[in-house]
């Protein structure tokens, strides 16, 4: 149950977040600029996002933008390597919860365990 906001406030704050979706088959083409998909049919319909989400990938946030022309984005690190988008990075619509992607973000603090 996040949002923008805490997504903004956790990366500033504490770096870099973990963001889940369901890619839509478009996204394996994705080459660059601000990546949208097509809105699945309940947004068509006016109905809300359904309480659970599906998602089988996930990727790094690390940050914020906006275009020239005032469309906001996120900056997120995929796992395809440099080949792939943007360097291998991409950015995604931001404000709008595209494709899930800020309903379904998560936030740890990571630590070394060590043997004793």
């Amino acid at each position: 149950k996040s949002n923008e906001r805490n997504m903004m406030e956790e990366i500033m704050n504490n770096g870099p977040i973990v963001v889940s979706f369901e890619p839509a088959a478009d996204f394996m083409y994705y080459s660059g600029g601000v990546y949208h998909s097509i809105e699945p049919e309940y947004i068509q319909r006016g109905q809300p996002r359904p309480e659970w989400e599906r998602v089988d990938h996930s990727v790094l946030c690390y940050g914020w933008g906006e275009t020239e022309d005032g469309e906001k984005y996120w900056l997120l690190l995929n796992s395809w390597g440099s080949g792939w988008g943007e360097n291998g990075s991409f950015r995604m619509r931001r404000g709008v919860d595209e494709s899930a992607i800020e309903s379904l973000a998560e936030a740890a603090t990571p630590y070394i365990v060590t043997k004793q």
